[in-house]
């Protein structure tokens, strides 16, 4: 097997693109989100889309097409605590910081503009926010990014990325914040990225969140087709001056569905460790694994790893899987119960509306639960 060691990937590197030439044919996409951004009318963006299928690369790539800075705040981690949220945000304005450092003048606004807030310091490029009891309202960060960038004649994107992720008391408290942003603060504009499911109804759909009824526009990404996920790893491996047998090609893109952060992996691991179809897809099911035992480790494991193991194996039927819980469990099972089990799955973008495991790996790794 051909190996490459040390050269870069390109359209097979498994971190989130940033670069045109590296996301592969999502041109329409692209160019709708940047002239959502581009347009002063437009208060809210929501890129949604399954899991693995490019929303944080489409995000990312137009806003680096584009001349203004932005923030970006990335939530794929569960956050649990205060402390966690805050060290969240310290993170984000860092990152800012550092990434735009080159702009100058309106770096050092933003810079005195956040050192003039309560609880924040800055050393170097680090911003450390406090969460004690003298921690800054999420609302007072916001309304000085939204002053300097006023004054600095620019719009400014602030992304809150997997943005369903952020629920429960916290949640209220941060997307208390951005309902303010949303109706006060004009030099800001938002996009949220997540799950169909967890974004429309969990963020935008529930009358309990402070964010209901805002208007916004949307961005969706897909799966890719056959042909298109055959023309990707052509076109990834030929970057790379690899060539794979034709049956080899074949075999991935029908194990891997579409996805294209699937086909990445693939690509990225058969170019750099040389390792066959059949051991990569092995891993990636232990890396979907993991994944899943993160969304159990907060729920009642024993009860979703059954409804997991149901949906893998094709039961789908209310009913069905009722009798399966009750069976298991020895003892009545509500409707709520399972509801509210399936609405969670949907959310986290693990099923769909028809009750089926998003992409192949998912499948095969709730089949081991």
């Amino acid at each position: 097997m051909e190996v490459i060691s040390g050269a870069e990937v390109m359209l097979f590197d498994p971190k989130p693109k940033r670069r045109r030439e590296d996301l592969f044919d999502f041109d329409n996409e692209l160019n709708s989100l940047a002239r959502f951004v581009n347009d002063p009318s437009t208060r809210l963006i929501v890129v949604r889309g399954l899991r693995r299928t490019g929303k944080t690369s489409l995000t990312l790539t137009a806003l680096n097409g584009l001349t203004t800075p932005y923030v970006f705040i990335d939530v794929r981690e569960f956050v649990r605590s205060r402390r966690g949220l805050y060290e969240l945000l310290s993170r984000a304005l860092s990152e800012f910081l550092r990434a735009y450092d080159g702009l100058g003048l309106i770096v050092r606004e933003f810079r005195r503009a956040l050192m003039s807030v309560r609880g924040v310091r800055i050393e170097g490029f680090g911003v450390s926010i406090s969460w004690g009891r003298d921690r800054p309202l999420i609302s007072e960060l916001l309304r000085e990014l939204d002053r300097v960038a006023g004054r600095s004649g620019v719009r400014l994107p602030l992304v809150i990325d997997e943005a369903q992720r952020l629920g429960g008391p916290l949640g209220l408290e941060f997307w208390n914040a951005i309902a303010h942003a949303y109706d006060f603060l004009d030099n800001l504009v938002l996009i949220i990225t997540g799950s169909e499911m967890g974004v429309l109804e969990k963020v935008l759909g529930d009358p309990e969140s402070p964010m209901y009824g805002r208007a916004f526009v949307e961005v969706s990404t897909r799966k890719l087709t056959w042909a298109e996920s055959r023309e990707f790893l052509s076109r990834g491996f030929s970057e790379l001056g690899i060539k794979v047998p034709e049956d080899e090609l074949t075999q991935a893109v029908n194990l891997l569905d579409g996805v294209v952060g699937w086909l990445t992996y693939y690509g990225y691991e058969r170019a750099v460790g040389g390792r066959d179809v059949k051991s990569i897809v092995n891993e990636a099911i232990k890396l979907a694994r993991q994944e899943l035992e993160n969304f159990l480790s907060t729920r009642v494991s024993t009860r979703y790893r059954a409804i997991l193991k149901m949906l893998a194996a094709g039961i789908k039927e209310w009913g069905d899987i009722k009798r399966g819980l009750e069976q298991r469990e020895g003892r009545t099972i509500s409707d709520r119960v399972i509801h509210e089990a399936l609405t969670a799955l949907k959310q986290h973008s693990i099923i769909d509306e028809n009750l089926n495991l998003t992409d192949p790996i998912l499948r095969m790794a709730a089949e081991t639960l």
